[in-house]
Formats: C-alpha cells, sequence, structure tokens
C-alpha cells in the first residue's frame, strides 16, 4: 500500500489524492484576513462610487467596484480576464435593447393589460395596488423599494463574484446563464415592444398611475444630496422605454432564487423574499404589469434548464482552479508557513 506524508516544504511532489484535497481545502479557506480585504474592499469601492457618482451603478461601474476587493486580494488580473468579457457583453445587451426601440419604435398597449384584467378578475394590478399604497408623495419605504429596484442587475454580478473566488466552473455557468437571459430579452423587446403601465397611463389607455421610481432623483446622504446620473457609456447608449416584454427585473430575481438552490439552501430564504419584493415593487411602482413578470420568470427558468445542459459539454465546464487559492491572506501552517503551492 502507498503511503503519503504532507510536507510542509513548497518541494513536496506528493499526488496522494488525500493530500490534495487537503491542500485544497486549505488554500481555498475564507480566513479572517480574507474576510477583511473582501468586506473592507467592497464597502471602499461601493462607497467611494456612490459618493463620487450616486446610486447609478451601472454594469462599467459595478465592474470598477468589484475590482477594488480583487485587487486587495491580489486577484486583479484573473478578474479582468474574467468579468471584463461578462461586462462588455453586458454594455452590448444594453446597446441592442435601445436598438430593438429603433427597429420597433411603437409599442403595444392593450395585450398585456388584456392578460392582467383576465388574471385578476378585471382588475390591473398596478391600478389596485396605487389605489391603495401611493399616497401621491414619496414615503420613506417606497425609498427602499426604490434601493431594490436598483438592486436588480446589481445582486446577480455580486453573487457571481463570490461564486468565482472559489468555483469558477460555476461562475461561467451563472454569467452565462445571465448573458443568454439578457440577449434573448433584447430580442423579446424587439418581436414584441410593450408599453408599461406608466407610459399607458400618459396616454389614457389605463386609469391614471405616476411612474414612482422618476419621482426619486436623489437622497440624502451625511447631509448631502447624492444624485443617480449614468456613467459616460451608458449615457451614450441607445435607450428604450418600452422594453418591458418580458420584465428581466423579474427574469434576473427568479434567476437569483436558482443560483441560490445551487450554492446553499439556507441562502434560499433570501433569495426568495428578495425575488417577491422585486415583484411587487416593479408592479406598484408601474414599470412593468403582472404578465410582463410572469413571462420573464418563465424565459428566466427556460435558459437556466438550456444553459445547464450546454455549459457541461464545452470548455466552460471546467476544471479551474479557484482563484481563492491563490489570493493574499491563506491561512498559515502549524510552523506559521504559508501551504504549498502559493
Amino acid at each position: 500500500m502507498r503511503s503519503c506524508s504532507i510536507s510542509p516544504t513548497p518541494s513536496c511532489a506528493c499526488s496522494c489524492p488525500g493530500a490534495d484535497a487537503l491542500h485544497s481545502a486549505s488554500t481555498t479557506a475564507f480566513t479572517r484576513q480574507r474576510a477583511a480585504l473582501l468586506i473592507g474592499g467592497y464597502a471602499l469601492g461601493l462607497g467611494g462610487m456612490i459618493y463620487l457618482k450616486g446610486l447609478y451603478l451601472s454594469e462599467d461601474r459595478y465592474f470598477l467596484i468589484l475590482l477594488v476587493p480583487a485587487a486587495l486580494l491580489g486577484l486583479t488580473r484573473r478578474y479582468i480576464i474574467d468579468f471584463l468579457p461578462f461586462i462588455a457583453l453586458m454594455l452590448g445587451y444594453e446597446e441592442l435593447r435601445g436598438v430593438a426601440h429603433i427597429i420597433r419604435p411603437d409599442p403595444y398597449y392593450t395585450p398585456q393589460i388584456d392578460i392582467d384584467k383576465f388574471l385578476f378578475n378585471g382588475t390591473i394590478p398596478t391600478v389596485w395596488l396605487q389605489g391603495k399604497l401611493w399616497s401621491g408623495h414619496v414615503e420613506w419605504w417606497e425609498k427602499v423599494l426604490d434601493v431594490l429596484l436598483h438592486l436588480h442587475f446589481i445582486v446577480p454580478p455580486t453573487i457571481l463574484f463570490l461564486v468565482w473566488l472559489w468555483d469558477r466552473t460555476r461562475y461561467y455557468r451563472f454569467a452565462i446563464t445571465i448573458l443568454v437571459l439578457s440577449y434573448a430579452g433584447a430580442i423579446g423587446f424587439a418581436l414584441w415592444p410593450a408599453a408599461p403601465p406608466w407610459m399607458a397611463s400618459q396616454h389614457h389607455v389605463i386609469p391614471h398611475v405616476t411612474q414612482i421610481a422618476s419621482r426619486i432623483s436623489s437622497v440624502q446622504v451625511g447631509g448631502a444630496k447624492v444624485t443617480s446620473s449614468g456613467s459616460w457609456i451608458v449615457e451614450h447608449l441607445s435607450r428604450n422605454a418600452s422594453a418591458a416584454v418580458p420584465s428581466l427585473h423579474a427574469a434576473y430575481s427568479f434567476t437569483v432564487v436558482l443560483m441560490a438552490f445551487t450554492i446553499s439552501r439556507k441562502l434560499v430564504w433570501i433569495a426568495i423574499p428578495y425575488a417577491i419584493a422585486m415583484w411587487f415593487t416593479i408592479v406598484f411602482f408601474a414599470e412593468h404589469y403582472v404578465s410582463d413578470a410572469i413571462i420573464g420568470v418563465a424565459l428566466a427558468a427556460v435558459v437556466w434548464v438550456v444553459v445547464g445542459r450546454i455549459v457541461p459539454r464545452t470548455w466552460f465546464a471546467g476544471p479551474f482552479p479557484a482563484p481563492l487559492a491563490s489570493a493574499r491572506g491563506a491561512p498559515t501552517s502549524p510552523s506559521g508557513r504559508e501551504p504549498p503551492g502559493r
């Protein structure tokens, strides 16, 4: 029977499976130093960006925010290689979203209204909710919901970043899912341009509702007014006010739930309330009809299954080394040295 010992020196050439597993678990351990670098770096990046540019955290800005903890962990190069293509492709989606409006500038108004009325016995949920809850001026809890609304793209890449630290294979699967979902949505916007409730109200197709998000343009941070202007890149992208079907707010949040199921069942208890709150917000704020959200969730489910079957057959199936294995702050061996392999 072959024996194997784990040497504390980098010269160990042992290939014992038990030693490999122990080494992998050790180098990817989440130490206090790594936690401090991750949390502190994220707080520094996020706080600095909000202070300098406001709460409009577009894809390009969020890439820079996550670059801070990646740099502090010593993973700058690997982070740029893995995340820059994803962010660039997401910005490409944003442009195609605007191109869809150029191709089909005249949106449909009544089909989604008819579906909501069919589902809710003649009632339009947005009109009903605003009749019950909207007071005519912004309440504190509506500001909270507005922040939640702006998180619809921020939450997925945050999860992607945390998953990436431990498992690049899973990161690629999740990132490809978000990209396919986004581009499928852009195709939907071109094939079926749909007016959201606030636009239908402006054209007197439905009773009056308020686009509540547009009423919340700034917040107070430490007594200073923080605006929400877009980045230079985003300001030069084509716009589309009628990109309502499918609802990617609903689709992204449901994808977060699916990702949580594959990561940890405990996270599901956070992901589900987040998704429900997002769905409520987009309907109450007159950004989407319920039918828009249902179509978005259905699209997300289909994309999740399709990507899950295709990715394992491609290069993205890995295996890949975990970035955290080469990050700063690795646990030390009993002798006070870092584990072999660094």
